[in-house]
C-alpha cells in the first residue's frame, strides 16, 4: 500500500517506557498527519502486535501500522530482534524508525543494517519530542 504524500499514517509505539510513550504520544498528537494506534512495552508484545496473535488478533481493536517507532533496550525482546524478526516478514511499505537513547555508532549502523528506515536520538524535553516528531514527518514522503 503505497502512501500519497501528506496522507495520515498510523504509528505503533513500542518502548518498556511508560513516559516516553507518553512525552512521544503527546508529541505525535500535535501531529494531524500521525496518528497513534497501539502502544507495547517490549519486544514480544511488538511481535504478537504486528502477527495478530493472541490479544492483538482483533484488527479493529489493534489495526495494522504503517510507522512502527522502535526502542532498542527493552525486555524480553530488545529492538534488534524485533527488527530481525522483521526480516524474516513481508510486511509492505511498513516504515521503522528507531527512537532510542543511545547515540552509540554501532547502534546506529546495526540498526540500519537490520533495515530501520531511520535512526532518532530520545530527547529529554518537550520541545525534543516535537522536534523529533518533525523530523518523522519531514521523512516519512522519503520512504
Amino acid at each position: 500500500m503505497t502512501q500519497m504524500p501528506g496522507s495520515k499514517r498510523t504509528v505503533l509505539l513500542i518502548d518498556d517506557s511508560e513516559d516516553d510513550r507518553l512525552f512521544m504520544r503527546r508529541a505525535l498528537h500535535q501531529h494531524h498527519r500521525l496518528a497513534v494506534v497501539g502502544e507495547v512495552c517490549d519486544g514480544e508484545e511488538a511481535v504478537a502486535y504486528l502477527s495478530g496473535e493472541g490479544v492483538f488478533a482483533n484488527r479493529a481493536d489493534y489495526p495494522f501500522p504503517d510507522i512502527l517507532l522502535l526502542d532498542l533496550k527493552m525486555p524480553r525482546k530488545t529492538g534488534f530482534e524485533v527488527l530481525q524478526w522483521l526480516q524474516t516478514q513481508a510486511f509492505q511499505d511498513l516504515v521503522v524508525i528507531v527512537v532510542s537513547g543511545s547515540s552509540l555508532r554501532e547502534d546506529v549502523t546495526k540498526s540500519t543494517a537490520l533495515g530501520a528506515d531511520a535512526y532518532l536520538k530520545k530527547g529529554a524535553l518537550k520541545e525534543e519530542y516535537a522536534a523529533m516528531v518533525r523530523e518523522i514527518e519531514a521523512s516519512l514522503d522519503q520512504c
